[in-house]
């Protein structure tokens, strides 16, 4: 467990460092596109398609992050309510669907990724899959967050959790 503690922490620390440099490139990058539109009255086509492309990545890095750290929006007004072992299964049953919900987006994520390999994009005349690849990457670490989440608060027995329990 503490092994993928550690994995788990060390794939997240990865995951905000690429998230901060996307975001400065975006920022440079636009700021560049608003110069280059507004003073010299000129524009280019990849630097838009650049910030989408990064954006995307962004977002699907950061919703993985979120994940780990517990930061997603949840209502859980009713669950707060109910006994904890009754909080504690329907937890367990929000963390199971999730799985599958990640699972079936990282299946047609890669099929789709698959099928825009030859296609290219008009601003950056990179392959559609690397834009398209953000699904099952970003569905794939917070396939690996929920299943860390899963062992360590519901499947390893407590006094083994020592060393992670303030993770929360």
């Amino acid at each position: 467990m503490r092994t993928l503690e550690w994995v788990c922490s060390a794939i997240e620390k990865t995951i905000n460092f690429i998230i901060i440099v996307c975001l400065m490139m975006m920022t440079a990058v636009i700021f560049y596109q608003v110069v280059l539109r507004y003073v010299f009255d000129s524009s280019n086509i990849w630097a838009e398609e650049f910030a989408r492309y990064a954006f995307i990545w962004v977002v699907l890095l950061g919703a993985a992050s979120a994940l780990r750290r517990f930061q997603h929006i949840r209502i859980d007004f009713v669950v707060n309510l109910l006994p904890e072992r009754a909080q504690k299964l329907i937890n367990f049953i929000n963390y199971v669907l999730i799985v599958g919900f990640l699972a079936t987006l990282i299946k047609y994520g890669i099929a789709i990724s698959l099928k825009t390999t030859h296609q290219i994009s008009a601003g950056l005349h990179i392959p559609m899959s690397f834009m398209y690849m953000s699904i099952p990457v970003g569905s794939a670490l917070m396939l690996l967050f929920t299943v860390q989440i899963i062992l360590r608060d519901f499947l390893v027995p407590t006094g083994a959790n020592t060393s992670s329990s303030g993770s929360k």
